[in-house]
């Protein structure tokens, strides 16, 4: 700021002078005129840089030798250390469709992506052959239940013999019982919807031959979701059913869900050593869907009062002794202490302190890696 109030003075001078020495007139005369002036405000920059310099030597001269630092107080508060795993979404509601009922897709009434609530005829099946069927049946049945009325008014007169009595009776009940089961049939020609969702995939189309071991819908609801994920058997001790966390999506960079543990596994996987967790959520604003990966962040432990330092200022030396670098005072200066310490639980860029340091100290959190044992510092 100083230099620039300099620079524009030198040339408010200039000008002023300018105004008052006769002006030139031809076009070399103000190309010279010009160069003069360049020529003075390089000078007098030449000579604002040399005052600077000088400045600084003689600020300076009282800190010879000492290195500028920033400190963190040591005050005791408390501390979570937290998990972190990968999961994945899923739909509790989720199913592949089949007809119950062979026969010819007559009609689909859906297209992949629509919304289908519970109950919604979604296709229907060909049932002419039900039809005829019932048709024979209802038929056969009128001539069973003649005969059989005949057959029991004789054998209530004690005419004719008991077997026949008795083949009329178990044709009538079986041809009824066959014509209950073909009327059946006939109402599971519509395929429905079995709950509320999405139809994510389509398989067959209008005319090809439904089968009962074929899908023909892939449906998913998307209201109510859970995560699922595989952590260490080592966390088991430390974490318990309705225990908060906090989930986070790559997909979705902006949403944050707030839910609880619903579920822990019962059994350890022996391949990796995890057992699962499930944690429902509510999906009000449908943005997530199966599949997409999910950062699911779980506090395990939780300290009353520690010492939390930057976990980038805790350094190990040759033998593999954790230290870092407290302020000490001496005759009214400053030095860098090396301090060993006992380090507990990290997470993030935070680091427990568990010995070698107390209430009120002052670490160094900036500059420390300028810094040795013994060295004269400035805060």
């Amino acid at each position: 700021m100083k230099k620039l109030i300099i620079i524009l003075f030198a040339s408010i001078t200039l000008y002023s002078c300018s105004n008052t020495d006769e002006q030139p007139k031809d076009k070399k005369a103000i190309l010279d005129k010009i160069i003069s002036y360049k020529m003075e405000i390089v000078e007098i920059e030449g000579k604002i840089s040399q005052l600077d310099s000088n400045l600084i030597a003689l600020e300076g001269e009282s800190n010879q030798g000492s290195i500028l630092v920033g400190t963190k107080t040591m005050l005791a508060k408390p501390f979570t250390h937290y998990i972190d795993v990968v999961g994945n979404v899923e739909s509790d509601m989720q199913a592949y469709i089949s007809p119950e009922l062979s026969g010819l897709i007559k009609s689909i009434n859906v297209i992949e992506g629509d919304y289908v609530k519970k109950g919604t005829n979604m296709a229907t099946i060909d049932t002419e052959m039900t039809e005829n069927s019932i048709d024979e049946v209802k038929t056969q049945l009128e001539l069973a239940k003649s005969v059989y009325k005949k057959q029991k008014q004789l054998w209530d007169q004690k005419i004719g013999s008991e077997i026949q009595y008795l083949q009329a009776k178990s044709n009538k009940e079986s041809l009824e019982k066959k014509l209950k089961t073909l009327r059946s049939q006939l109402r599971k020609a519509n395929i429905i919807a079995p709950f509320s969702g999405y139809i994510e995939t389509v398989k067959q189309k209008v005319g090809e031959f439904g089968n009962p071991n074929v899908p023909l819908f892939y449906i998913v609801n998307l209201d109510k979701l859970k995560i699922t994920a595989n952590i260490s058997e080592s966390f088991l001790p430390y974490i318990n059913v309705n225990d908060p966390v906090s989930i986070t999506f790559p997909t979705f960079p902006d949403l944050n869900i707030k839910a609880k543990i619903g579920v822990i596994g019962t059994v350890v996987n022996p391949n990796n050593r995890t057992i699962k967790l499930q944690i429902p959520i509510d999906n009000t604003n449908k943005k997530l869907i199966p599949n997409i990966i999910a950062k699911i962040n779980v506090a395990d432990q939780y300290f009353n009062e520690a010492f939390v330092v930057p976990s980038i200022v805790v350094k190990n030396d040759a033998h593999g002794k954790t230290y870092i670098y407290l302020v000490a005072e001496k005759d009214g200066k400053f030095y860098a202490q090396k301090q060993y310490i006992t380090t507990g639980k990290s997470y993030g860029n935070k680091t427990m302190v568990t010995g070698g340091i107390k209430q009120d100290d002052q670490v160094i959190t900036k500059a420390y890696n300028l810094v040795k044992n013994g060295s004269l510092i400035r805060l």
